[in-house]
């Protein structure tokens, strides 16, 4: 994993220093290893602080920062094509990088035995054979099985494109002044530089192509959620089906590590990830976090005792909560309450696991929208039906990226971890579109969801029991919903202090995760809306920091104009 920042000027003005300030926002990113590539010049070293950004300037450049995880102490980015036309920055995980590399061995002089390298030498026999840039991105992403941002340099022309992976598991944003256009893979890192809110960010499966004069936006990946024909009708195909592509997901993201961490609260998807790699990898550590006496500190304990798992536990007091809200909300760079809620665990999860020095750790994110597993499924399907149904959790998938997986990557990563998400891999998400959703969400009375999921946990050899565990939301199962609401009204903040005005303000919000966009309707509005007076105070903590809070109120109100 890595941290990426860039910068074209637009006129000709000298924009290293500014690359140094971006990559010093978001140094954990990258402890082992940081570079600069700027006009047709690569610069390398160990640490961002030996990096002699004075020895270079230019009106373009590229910085990276690198988290080791792949291809050991050599591999330092940028990357060049060995015909000196590409110039590449790589953040994410490549898994079938060692097939295509000995593709290429003969043919290209590799440097290192990372898995970002492969991708400058693809792109570049790609590049050659049509000498068209976007071509070449597209040929090159269709053989990629990974998640990734790839940053392109073309030499000869100035031209940067910005890619992302089909699902946005890593995320990059952009903006512009009138002297420069600016990315980075933290939104703090173009703050820093003067680029203010309202920024944009590529989307999943897309290309912004940036030069002096224009960014232009361009979708270069199959879309594998449109109009999927079901293949598996019975419970037997789909459970033989789905259990060969989540086996062979995790093997592929386990493949040389000998350890690994698990966010884990004790929830079948959690368990599923662990069980399988415990069997798969010589060491795993499942870590969990919430309030002191929480019911997923509970079963996480139990469920892990009778699993013979490996577990450490981060209980909170409230007061621990509160003097987390600040930082973490600068990590996620966000104020909304459903979005800090959640993070909240997570961060005191992968906060253990750092102390452990973990360097990767998996996450369970995905099966819920995948397989059926939130609980106002079944009430969709039988107020709307199954076609409706099925229209809500696509949109729910391809919403994860700014919904939850931008925010546990930022988590992730101020700890220098890196976050891997098995059931995001795009076979097992084909396979869950090629399942008729009648074998995981029952339209009468159905408490579980996901119940092709449940089979296959069960055929791996998880009881019964443990397999069908009622889902429990992490805000609630974690015990944050009722803390948040216990810190505000300890800080004057409750019903009475909310004025008119105010809830004109919050209207104007992002509404963030299906139980906040309609899964409320359906359910207990209290449960799944944070209240407004909750709202209220994150919004005063944020105005300790004037800059983050400027920019959050930005860009809550123009993503409120893109819904």
């Amino acid at each position: 994993m890595c941290g990426i920042a860039g910068i074209l000027s637009k006129n000709n003005q000298n924009i290293v220093p500014l690359i140094e300030t971006m990559l010093s926002s978001m140094t954990t990113r990258g402890p082992d290893g940081a570079g600069i590539a700027c006009d047709n010049e690569i610069l390398q070293s160990k640490s961002l602080s030996d990096l002699e950004f004075c020895k270079l300037s230019g009106s373009t450049a590229l910085g990276h920062l690198r988290l080791a995880i792949v291809g050991g102490t050599c591999g330092q980015q940028p990357f060049k094509s060995c015909d000196g036309r590409l110039t590449i920055e790589h953040n994410g995980e490549i898994y079938n990088y060692k097939k295509i590399r000995r593709r290429l061995v003969n043919s290209h002089k590799f440097l290192s035995e990372t898995d970002s390298e492969v991708i400058v030498h693809l792109l570049e026999e790609n590049f050659r054979k049509e000498n068209d840039l976007l071509y070449a991105i597209r040929r090159t992403v269709s053989e990629l099985d990974g998640v990734y941002v790839i940053v392109i340099k073309v030499e000869d022309t100035g031209h940067i494109a910005l890619v992302r992976d089909p699902m946005g598991v890593r995320q990059i944003y952009y903006g512009e002044t009138n002297k420069m256009v600016a990315f980075a893979s933290e939104r703090k890192a173009l703050w820093k530089v003067g680029i203010k809110e309202p920024l944009r960010r590529v989307l999943p499966g897309h290309c912004v192509i940036i030069a002096e004069s224009s960014v232009r936006d361009f979708e270069i990946a199959n879309n594998i959620l449109k109009s999927t024909k079901i293949k598996y009708k019975t419970m037997h195909s789909a459970v033989s089906a789905y259990k060969k592509a989540l086996v062979s997901s995790m093997k592929k993201r386990t493949q040389d590590l000998d350890r690994i961490g698990i966010i884990f609260s004790g929830g079948i998807d959690s368990v599923v990830i662990a069980w399988l790699a415990k069997q798969m990898v010589k060491e795993v550590i499942c870590y969990t976090g919430g309030i002191q006496g929480s019911s997923d500190i509970d079963f996480a304990r139990r469920i892990a005792r009778r699993l013979d798992l490996k577990l450490r536990v981060n209980e909170l007091t409230c007061n621990e909560v509160e003097q987390m809200i600040p930082s973490v909300m600068d990590i996620i760079e966000d104020t909304n309450a459903g979005q800090v809620e959640v993070a909240i665990p997570v961060y005191a999860a992968v906060k253990l696991a750092h102390d452990d020095n973990m360097k990767v750790m998996f996450s369970g994110q995905g099966a819920d929208e995948l397989f059926g597993g939130y609980s106002w499924y079944t009430k969709v399907v039988q107020k709307e039906g199954y076609e409706k149904l099925r229209e809500h959790m696509t949109q729910d998938l391809q919403l994860l990226y700014k919904e939850t997986l931008e925010r546990e990557d930022k988590i992730t990563m101020a700890h220098s971890v890196e976050m891997r998400e098995p059931f995001l891999d795009m076979k097992v998400i084909q396979t869950s579109m090629q399942i008729d959703l009648k074998l995981n969400v029952k339209k009468e009375n159905d408490l579980f969801g996901k119940h092709v999921h449940r089979r296959v946990a069960q055929q791996l050899g998880i009881p019964r029991n443990i397999a069908y565990r009622i889902k429990e939301a992490a805000q609630h199962g974690s015990g944050m919903h009722n803390v948040f609401d216990e810190i505000a009204r300890n800080r004057g903040f409750d019903e009475n202090a909310v004025s008119r005005q105010y809830l004109d303000v919050i209207a104007s919000y992002e509404k963030i995760g299906s139980s906040q966009r309609y899964g409320y309707l359906f359910e207990n509005e209290k449960m799944w809306i944070a209240e407004a007076h909750v709202q209220m105070y994150l919004d005063s903590v944020s105005k300790r920091l004037p800059r983050f809070e400027q920019n959050m109120v930005a860009k809550q109100k123009r993503e409120k104009r893109l819904l």
